[in-house]
């Protein structure tokens, strides 16, 4: 007989043991039963991802004393191996505690909390964790040596479903134990501590190697030489520095705990504030947290691995060495900016007191909110973030400062202010400073429209300061007045270069391909884009609604023209009035359109008679594309009045305008100067 199945083997999967008060059953007819199904939840549907599974290993070898521990990911096997070198297991071991569901390991008074070896504290408490290697493997393998006693088995998800599929609904005696397979098998090389084989996965491994060695270290605080306890992932063992956020933070908040800064990197840290980490009930609490320069740095992608990412804008709540909760965040609605930018771990073990009651839920993902212990953790934590809150405001702004004054420009400005509006001017840059722009061009755009605003705002109150004051002096009335002359150049300036540039490429598409269907719609909705005079200087709105009511409602004509699509629009010229016809790309050149001249010249002239603003000869303009039956009917329209111009004429006559007056006044006005001086100025260091 092997060595194995030589000896005594109770190896079944137990249920917890039934109260221990006795009961006569003449007096009762009642009986509780727990079934195997309670598997399903406790252990085949517990977690749903790799890392979490691994993390119960690790903290069942952290229990045992081990020193070592081991994660060998074979992909093309689809197989996962952790070996720990602590204490093992014998067979008394196995059957009362490792495969008693339900193991309350706290409660043992056979076993102290704290390991024998190491006096660890232990993390392992409800009895239920190792169950979750069935949540990713169809086949779990247990080899454990103690003392020298071997024992080896395999768990079969298959075999445990076909056991819990056979229970007979109403018989409580075959509601009690699962029997896993013996294993003859032992490996040579296993002289302490305890092998795990998954096999037959069920959630894929084969890209996670890279990914999982920052998981599993962002939900451990104890893989460093200081605990003596070290884990390593397919050779390569699994540090501090794998967290791999650090070396991102900008801003850092320590709490009863320093060393976090060394761990940060030099260039990039620019602020650290050591606070207290005591409770309002008297607990005390250690770590740290952060905040990124962008809200980017804390999103995380893994190449390989599909749409696989990491959001690590959260801050981790960590027991005895281990996450408890991954977001304490998620406990509180705040929605201030300065939330995006926050990364953390708060060390509370003081929810895991062992005289206590467990505050963990089943799964280990969570705890139970509505504790008193948490409830004080949240107070403290949320007085911690307010605080966080007021100093990143100050901290951006001052950053957002030094990033603006970089540009030569904006400095010679800053310092022009008087102080109050410095440290006004202060706050709108780190409000700048606060938005998402990774381009130095647009983040320059952005400071240069900052300045803009912020010139506006001090014009309204010079504004407002001329209303205060019974009599006005002669200087103040200039400066105001000066001060608007200023503003609305720059702004004008600003929007002469943005539509030099829309008409320009306007001018350009018509050059090669005509105007389109798209392109009218666009020149009829903007008919600047063919005249300025035509957006900027309109006729009376009055006039214009009885010209267009007239031609919309009172002619054959105009029916005719909606067919058309054609589109008019009345206009103030420097001789008078025009009614301005945009013909349609796709309308046939007519003689019969001399028509419509007629009409539209009767219709203004009778308008603008009745509202008592008579016109001898009120101008028609017809805009028409660029084809050969237009060329052919310009001089007939030409010779009854018509003005006929080309779209691409007049883009190109805008664009050109545009640019004559932003060359014109490039340096007209200090803010148009300022803003020149930005746009040109020397670049961010």
């Amino acid at each position: 007989m092997d060595r194995v199945s030589s000896r005594i083997w109770r190896n079944t999967m137990s249920q917890p043991d039934q109260p221990t008060e006795v009961v006569d059953e003449e007096e009762t007819p009642y009986e509780m039963s727990l079934s195997l199904n309670v598997l399903n939840h406790l252990g085949l549907n517990l977690y749903s991802n790799v890392p979490a599974v691994l993390s119960e290993a690790v903290a069942n070898a952290w229990d045992a004393d081990a020193e070592n521990v081991s994660v060998d990911i074979d992909a093309d096997e689809g197989r996962v191996t952790i070996v720990d070198d602590g204490h093992g297991m014998d067979a008394h071991d196995v059957n009362n505690r490792y495969l008693h569901v339900g193991y309350q390991r706290r409660q043992d008074e056979e076993r102290p909390n704290r390991t024998p070896e190491h006096n660890r504290p232990v993390m392992g408490r409800k009895g239920i964790g190792k169950l979750s290697l069935l949540s990713i493997a169809e086949t779990v393998k247990v080899y454990t040596i103690k003392d020298g006693d071997e024992n080896a088995f395999r768990m079969d998800v298959g075999e445990i479903e076909d056991a819990i599929g056979s229970e007979e609904v109403g018989a409580a005696s075959e509601k009690r134990t699962y029997t896993p397979t013996v294993l003859n098998d032992f490996p040579d090389d296993l002289n302490s501590g305890t092998k795990i084989v998954l096999e037959d996965l069920t959630k894929r491994v084969h890209t996670t190697e890279s990914a999982l060695r920052k998981r599993l270290a962002r939900r451990f605080s104890i893989l460093d030489s200081e605990f003596n306890f070290s884990v390593s992932i397919n050779g390569e063992e699994v540090t501090a520095t794998d967290r791999d956020y650090f070396h991102k933070l900008q801003f850092l908040w320590t709490f009863e705990d320093d060393e976090y800064v060394e761990h940060c990197r030099e260039s990039r840290l620019e602020g650290h504030e050591p606070r207290s980490g005591e409770t309002e009930d008297g607990h005390r609490i250690h770590g740290w947290i952060g905040t990124v320069e962008k809200p980017n740095d804390l999103v995380e992608d893994y190449p390989g691995e599909g749409a696989s990412s990491d959001d690590l804008n959260k801050v981790s709540l960590m027991i005895r060495g281990r996450m408890a909760k991954p977001d304490l965040l998620e406990s509180f609605n705040d929605s201030r900016m300065f939330t995006k930018y926050l990364v953390g771990e708060i060390h509370a073990d003081f929810l895991d007191d062992d005289d206590a009651e467990d505050i963990a839920t089943s799964n280990r993902e969570d705890v139970v909110k509505e504790d008193p212990r948490y409830q004080d953790l949240l107070s403290w934590l949320r007085v911690e973030l307010n605080h966080i809150a007021g100093r990143w405001n100050d901290l951006r702004n001052q950053q957002g400062s030094q990033e603006a004054r970089q540009i030569s420009a904006i400095d010679m400005w800053y310092q022009s202010l008087e102080p109050n509006n410095r440290e006004r001017a202060k706050k709108l840059f780190g409000k700048i400073n606060q938005m998402t722009v990774d381009d130095e061009d647009e983040r320059r755009e952005l400071f240069k429209h900052g300045v803009l605003a912020f010139e506006n705002l001090k014009y309204e109150e010079n504004l407002r300061d001329l209303e205060t004051l019974d009599d006005a002096s002669d200087r103040t009335v200039r400066r105001v007045l000066s001060d608007l002359d200023d503003i609305e150049s720059s702004q004008y300036h600003q929007m002469a270069k943005h539509r030099k540039h829309v008409a320009g490429e306007f001018a350009r598409r018509t050059r090669q391909q005509g105007v389109d269907e798209e392109l009218y719609g666009h020149l009829v909705d903007h008919p600047w884009l063919l005249d300025p005079s035509w957006e900027r200087a309109p006729i009376d709105d009055d006039v214009r609604d009885a010209v267009e009511k007239r031609l919309e409602e009172g002619t054959p004509v105009a029916a005719e023209e909606d067919e058309r699509g054609a589109h008019f629009r009345c206009v103030r010229t420097a001789t008078g009035y025009a009614l301005v016809s945009l013909r349609h790309p796709t309308e046939p050149a007519q003689n019969e359109l001399l028509e419509v001249v007629d009409v539209y010249r009767v219709a203004l002239k009778t308008v603008l008679k009745e509202a008592d603003r008579p016109e001898r000869d009120p101008t028609v303009v017809f805009v028409v594309p660029e084809m050969d039956t237009w060329d052919d009917l310009e001089g007939l329209l030409s010779r009854n009045g018509v003005v006929v111009r080309r779209y691409s004429d007049l883009l190109e006559q805008t664009a050109s305008m545009y640019d004559q007056h932003v060359e014109r006044d490039r340096d007209a006005g200090r803010v148009s100067r300022l803003i020149n001086d930005i746009e040109t100025g020397d670049v961010f260091n």
